[in-house]
């Protein structure tokens, strides 16, 4: 592990670097799915590069995003990060992507959002937290429910997919309802594991 910031049972979480950049990009064009996206975009690595160099400069900083890691051979899988963070008020929108394809349904994304949102709420201390997924992408509006996420709206023909005007959907978590999704969670994961 390279300078962890939180640190997982399978993943780690580190500040991003400016090598981070590539990997990026590789996973971008890699990506199989579209239902984020009108259609697949590739992206530059001097783009990331320029992004990740940007986030070191405000301070306070409007966003933090880092590096989801692998624990078991240090591999880059995807970022996640906190925006739009207003340190008064003490609230953010959350974001994250993982990638590759073949790492999806295994709990690694699971397992950075409640990184994530702890690092958020016990050592930001922020107050509240917002997510917003379209309407046609329900394996994230699923995975917010899991992390202890609650509906809280609706903005209506946001964007357009498939020929069809589509909606975004808004999530909020609370520390407290953070809480009772990680503990049950965790104690999901217990219960599967293998007994020695």
């Amino acid at each position: 592990m390279r300078s962890p910031v939180m640190v997982g049972d399978r993943l780690y979480l580190r500040a991003m670097e400016a090598g981070d950049a590539e990997l990026i990009a590789q996973l971008d064009a890699a990506e199989t799915d579209t239902f984020m996206w009108r259609r697949r975009i590739p992206t530059s690595p001097l783009e990331h590069e320029r992004f990740i160099a940007e986030l070191y400069k405000q301070r306070p900083p409007h966003a933090v995003w880092l590096a989801v890691c692998l624990r078991d051979g240090d591999r880059f899988i995807g970022h996640v990060g906190v925006v739009d963070i207003d340190w008064l008020d003490r609230t953010g929108e959350t974001a994250s992507w993982l990638g590759p394809a073949d790492l999806r349904g295994q709990g690694y994304g699971t397992e950075a959002k409640h990184l994530l949102l702890e690092y958020c709420f016990d050592r930001l201390h922020l107050h509240v937290l917002m997510s917003e997924v379209d309407e046609t992408n329900t394996r994230s509006a699923a995975a917010l429910a899991k992390q202890g996420y609650r509906p809280a709206g609706r903005l209506r023909w946001t964007d357009v997919k498939d020929g069809r005007y589509v909606d975004e959907v808004l999530f909020d978590v609370t520390r407290a309802d953070w809480l009772v999704a990680r503990d049950a969670w965790r104690a999901g994961r217990a219960a599967a594991a293998p007994r020695r």
